[in-house]
């Protein structure tokens, strides 16, 4: 017996897997409700509740030395990576929230960086953010490469 993955009807099937494959305890870790967060991040959906919500999408606006690029920046994902999985290289060092290598300055919009401990609280009400450890929480504008600003 053969089982089918689609994700509606009127679409064609993504996979064929057999009964004995899924019965291997690897696979089963895989699709474990406890990595169900992280796949549904990468699909732009997390789980609630026994139901399926979408995750909201910025539009992130860099203004970097070498000009600017815009990206979108998934929920939950951090602007760093985000960054990088668009391709841009931006400074980092300890990806923690632990020093200023990677900080940038908000110049529109909104971050959740409460996972950082670099910054105190008067460089963020000045726009500061680190990078490896800021979610947005709005469409932003972020200026980069700004650790020497960071006093």
């Amino acid at each position: 017996m053969m089982a089918q993955l689609a994700f509606s009807s009127s679409v064609s099937p993504v996979a064929t897997i057999s009964p004995s494959f899924l019965s291997q305890s690897s696979l089963k870790r895989t699709l474990s409700l406890n990595s169900s967060a992280r796949i549904g991040i990468a699909f732009g959906v997390k789980p609630a509740r026994g139901r399926i919500t979408a995750m909201a999408t910025y539009k992130v606006k860099f203004i970097t030395p070498d000009g600017e690029s815009v990206i979108d920046c998934p929920e939950g994902v951090y602007i760093l990576d985000a960054a990088e999985d668009a391709g841009l290289e931006l400074p980092y060092s300890c990806r923690a929230g632990a020093c200023s290598s990677c900080a940038g300055k908000v110049l529109e919009g909104s971050v959740d960086q409460s996972d950082g401990s670099f910054l105190d609280d008067e460089q963020m009400d000045n726009g500061f953010v680190l990078t490896c450890v800021a979610y947005p929480t709005s469409d932003l504008v972020v200026e980069t490469h700004a650790e020497d600003e960071v006093s």
